[in-house]
């Protein structure tokens, strides 16, 4: 089966990110919770739209901010959370934290210290392997859970009785977030989102195993470093627009 069958890409043109919807429930009725737009959009089979930037635009549903590259620095992601809080309220754009590349193999260390800070999902640059994916998604999701020792991704998030900052920035109690901090769609009622991104040729090969990870809420094709991975002139090359 081709990989345009399997999944429904929409592109949005600008510095909008492509995002990937992997699963489409109906939508159910909306309760206290804080809303993630990204989650809300694909449940509709609609495009999210989002960019990334430290101080998202009004309208948006999310914003990426981008803490690939240079030193990781949890502060300075906390006082951009903050300010998206300004009005006392959860944000109404989804805040999304790229992780440094570094951690892609082993990031649960940093993806807890961003979930506790309370972000709504995490973005996993340069997946490649199905295996790559099942410990991103692992990462986000509490444990013990019920489902360990099926096929789901069994959570290796802190199972302590804390959750940093998170419940308060979600405007719940500690019990109330955690009922909901897990990954959706594999958890329906989660209100956590992973996206990864596919940047090379050894992710597109193995394309098809990775969408096979359960947990996986949305993928992020890179044409640029597609493009320098296959020897392109640039994202727009030919090649790069068949894969």
């Amino acid at each position: 089966m081709s990989h345009t069958k399997r999944v429904v890409t929409s592109w949005v043109v600008a510095a909008m990110l492509a995002m990937t919807a992997l699963y489409a429930p109906v939508l159910q009725a909306q309760d206290a919770t804080p809303v993630n737009r990204v989650i809300e959009r694909l449940q509709e089979d609609a495009p999210a739209i989002g960019t990334f930037s430290r101080r998202p635009a009004d309208g948006l549903d999310f914003t990426v901010i981008d803490a690939q590259y240079g030193e990781f620095d949890v502060e300075a992601i906390r006082q951009v959370l903050t300010a998206m809080r300004a009005d006392g309220e959860p944000p109404a754009v989804a805040p999304i934290v790229r992780i440094p590349r570094a951690a892609r193999d082993a990031p649960q260390t940093v993806v807890t210290q961003l979930l506790d800070l309370g972000v709504f999902g995490v973005m996993f640059p340069d997946i490649e392997t199905p295996a790559q994916a099942m410990t991103a998604v692992r990462a986000m999701r509490f444990g013990p859970v019920s489902d360990v020792g099926t096929t789901a991704a069994a959570g290796q998030r802190g199972s302590g009785t804390g959750v940093g900052d998170a419940a308060g920035y979600w405007g719940l109690t500690a019990d109330e977030y955690r009922a909901v901090a897990d990954v959706w769609p594999l958890e329906p009622a989660g209100k956590l989102i992973a996206m990864l991104q596919i940047e090379s040729m050894a992710g597109i090969e193995r394309l098809d195993d990775i969408l096979d990870v359960p947990g996986i809420g949305a993928i992020f094709l890179g044409p640029t470093d597609l493009a320098a991975s296959v020897g392109a002139e640039g994202p727009d090359a030919p090649q790069v627009e068949a894969l």
